[in-house]
This record gives structure tokens, C-alpha cells and sequence, in this order.
């Protein structure tokens, strides 16, 4: 069965990922490009635990069914896991390795979301959460009543395209719609059942419209807020902002069985996220990924009232309590001590799977990149959900004491 919402089915991912994103420290294996050396006071990997988590990757792998998974994790103070099954190109053979760039689909929104929250905190521009979404798109549904805070944490209401994007992406895999047009589609999709501001629906539609105010508001095309705020900075010189979906080798190519029209799997290395755009149009790697979990966790230029609210602001995530959507990202907390223990977020393009975390109480992040999709978008969520018991409480950490405040 294929899922209707592909673009929602990773990155329900927010349910899924703030539960599953849990990763660990293991050996390894042959075939995998493991270039970066230790730190000299590194604590090393119990060896037991190694072994386990051998073992759960493959379990996970297997019951993905995807061509190739590559995962990694990093703990200050302890020897960095990196760690990868099968192949980045299914015709040649080649291994997926840490270098290989491919889309990451919906992390897009964490960057995004963080542009958004860097240009709120400047004084030299004016928009702040709570204005109304009628100052830039005064024609869109409901536009007096939908804030920037509410298109941050997906509680707008603003119905999800889902099968018709599919459609629309499968009937020309290399068109670049325009962000108008993009939004376009969005207005005309009917919304979600509540009122603006009282529910959770993810949607793309609220990343399109924050891309276009960005875009109104400083005067500076996306591509290059991205560039010169984001990836310049925190050192992501292997991830781009990019609608045309052009991947730079070494690459994984991407099998999606989304559209069997087009056969079954399809190679979609070749096809444009134009689609996706601000909901979705990053390419990246596995270091690239780690960089930014880091970044994202520790701000990422965000002023610190604006990053306590990030965490905050919270639209419930349906049958998942301690979790919610964020400004920008998926926020878990624990409901004892209201701590946050995750922030994190999944990604999926036809094709591929992503995921990141950062974990506050030990500073850990992680990351994993697949490159298929199973059709629904969540195959390369077998993986996490097959390493979250042994990993879980070692990322997680516990809170020595309650929070302060449900960021802290």
C-alpha cells in the first residue's frame, strides 16, 4: 500500500522520529570509508554494545528493503559511530559512504524555519511571529487568521496536498514549479478540519509561504539566505539549497516506488525537487548532517528568547505525548521534568530517506541517510526503530532535575 502523503510520511516523522531517531556507537564494517581519526581523549565503545548494534543494523536494514542505509553518531567526549549496508548505486555495486550526497527532503524545514527565526531576532527587518500571514498573501485562506508562528509549527491548518503532489511529481519528475505556484496549489487544497491555531497538519504550504515571505521581507532570494546564513557558517560545504535536484558525486542514487508507471524501483538521481522547495529542496551528506544537528541544537544564530520559544511552542503531535511540532523542528520532552530530550526531523524525496537529531542532555546527535523509499516514504525508519532500544536512554540521557522552563 502506498501512502497518499508521502511528503507527511517521513516527516510524520516528527511522531516518528522524536520516538525513533535513537542511534548508537558501533565498529565499521568493510566496505565503509571511515576517514576521520578519533579524538586522542575519546572514551572507547563498549564492545558488547557494539556488537548488539551491529546486529540491530542489520535487522533494520533488512526489514527496510532498501538498497543502502548509512548512519552515524556522535557523543562528545566518546569515539564517533559511522556505519553503512548496502549500495549507493545498484548498478555498479559502489557502497554507500559517509561523502555520498543526496536529498534530504523535510530538514529542509528545520533550515528554513531557522532563517526564519534569525531574520525575526534582527532589527533590521520587520516580521515577527505574530504577524498575520494577509501582510504578504492577503488572497490565501484564512490569511487574517494565520500567523507565522502557526506556519512554523504546522498548526495553521493549511490542508496537505499529499497524492496530488505525488501525481504531479511522477508526471514530470524534472519540472520546477514556481514558489507562486506551489502556494497556488496550497490554497486551493481544502484545509483541515479546525481553525487556525487549534490542531496539527503537516503540510508544505506553511514552508512555502515562509520561503516567500523570506524571500518579500529581506530582499534576498532563498538559495542565498540559505547559503550565507546556514551552510556557509556551520561549515556544510557538501549541502546546497536545490529546487533543480542536482546531486554532486560521489552521490547515492535514489530507487523510489512511488511511481510504478514509471517502472519499479525508478532511479530518481536525476529528478527536481521542485516540488518541495522550501518544504523539502536540500541536498547533504552524512558530516553535513552532523554539523547542523550540532548547529541546530545549540541555536544556529537564533537569539535565545526566539530558541527557548522554538522549543516551546508546541502543536501536539496526534497519539504522541512528550512529543510535539516545534518552531521548525520535532521537540520530545520529558513529562517528568518537562526537560527537552530531542530535537530532530525527518526528511523524504521519491527516492530517499533522512533523518537528524540533536539531544540536549548529552550534546548527541544523530543522523541517517537511505536511498529508497518502500513507496510510502518510511522504509528507512525500520532502521531506527531496530536501534532505539539499545540507544534510546544513551542518547536521551536523564535530566539531573526539572526544567526550568520546557526548553531547558
Amino acid at each position: 500500500m502506498r501512502n497518499t502523503k508521502w511528503a507527511v510520511g517521513a516527516v510524520a516523522a516528527t511522531a516518528a522520529v522524536t520516538a525513533w531517531v535513537l542511534s548508537g556507537c558501533v565498529a565499521t564494517p568493510a566496505g565503509v570509508t571511515d576517514t576521520a581519526e578519533p579524538a586522542a581523549s575519546a572514551t572507547a565503545l563498549d564492545p558488547a554494545l557494539r556488537a548488539e548494534l551491529e546486529t540491530a543494523l542489520d535487522e533494520g536494514f533488512a526489514a527496510s528493503g532498501i538498497p543502502g542505509v548509512i548512519v552515524g553518531m556522535w557523543i562528545p567526549g566518546e569515539d564517533e559511530w559511522i556505519s553503512a549496508r548496502g549500495t549507493a548505486d545498484v548498478e555498479t555495486g559502489e557502497p554507500m559512504g559517509r561523502d555520498n550526497q543526496q536529498k534530504i527532503g523535510s530538514i529542509t524545514k528545520t533550515i528554513v524555519g531557522t532563517v526564519m527565526l534569525q531574520v525575526i531576532g534582527e532589527p533590521d527587518f520587520d516580521v515577527s511571529l505574530d504577524d498575520t500571514l494577509d501582510r504578504w498573501y492577503p488572497d490565501f485562506p484564512e490569511a487574517s487568521n494565520i500567523t507565522v508562528r502557526m506556519l512554523l509549527n504546522q498548526s495553521s491548518g493549511i490542508g496537505e496536498s499529499g497524492r496530488a503532489q505525488v501525481d504531479r511529481i511522477c508526471s514530470a519528475p524534472q519540472a520546477i514549479p514556481t514558489s507562486d505556484e506551489l502556494i497556488a496549489v496550497g490554497a486551493a487544497t481544502p484545509r483541515a478540519d479546525f481553525a487556525p491555531g487549534e490542531g496539527f497538519e503537516y503540510a508544505n504550504t506553511n514552508y512555502f509561504l515562509l520561503g516567500g515571505i523570506l524571500e518579500q521581507v529581506t530582499g534576498v532570494d532563498l538559495e542565498t539566505l540559505i547559503r550565507d546564513r546556514i551552510t556557509e557558517p556551520f561549515g556544510m560545504d557538501r549541502s546546497r539549497f536545490a529546487p533543480d535536484g542536482q546531486v554532486a558525486a560521489p552521490l547515492a542514487h535514489g530507487y523510489s516506488l512511488f511511481c510504478p508507471e514509471l517502472g519499479e524501483p525508478v532511479d530518481t538521481v536525476g529528478w527536481s525537487n521542485g516540488e518541495s522547495w522550501a518544504g523539502g529542496a536540500m541536498v547533504s551528506t552524512l558530516d553535513d548532517l552532523h554539523a547542523w544537528g550540532e548547529a541546530l541544537g545549540e541555536g544556529a544564530g537564533v537569539t535565545p528568547e526566539l530558541q527557548a520559544v522554538r522549543y516551546a511552542d508546541l502543536a501536539p503531535v496526534p497519539g504522541n505525548p512528550g512529543a510535539g511540532y516545534g518552531l521548525g523542528a520535532g521537540v520530545e520532552y520529558d513529562v517528568d521534568t518537562g526537560c527537552v530530550t530531542s530535537v530532530s526531523h525527518a526528511g523524504a524525496e521519491p527516492g530517499y530517506g533522512t533523518s537528524v537529531a540533536y539531544y540536549p542532555q548529552t550534546g548527541a546527535v544523530f543522523a541517517m541517510l537511505g536511498n529508497g523509499d518502500g513507496g510510502t516514504g518510511e522504509a528507512v525508519l525500520e532502521v531506527t526503530k531496530a536501534l532505539a532500544p539499545l540507544l534510546g536512554p544513551v542518547l536521551k540521557g536523564s535530566p539531573p532535575e526539572p526544567c526550568a522552563a520546557p526548553w531547558g
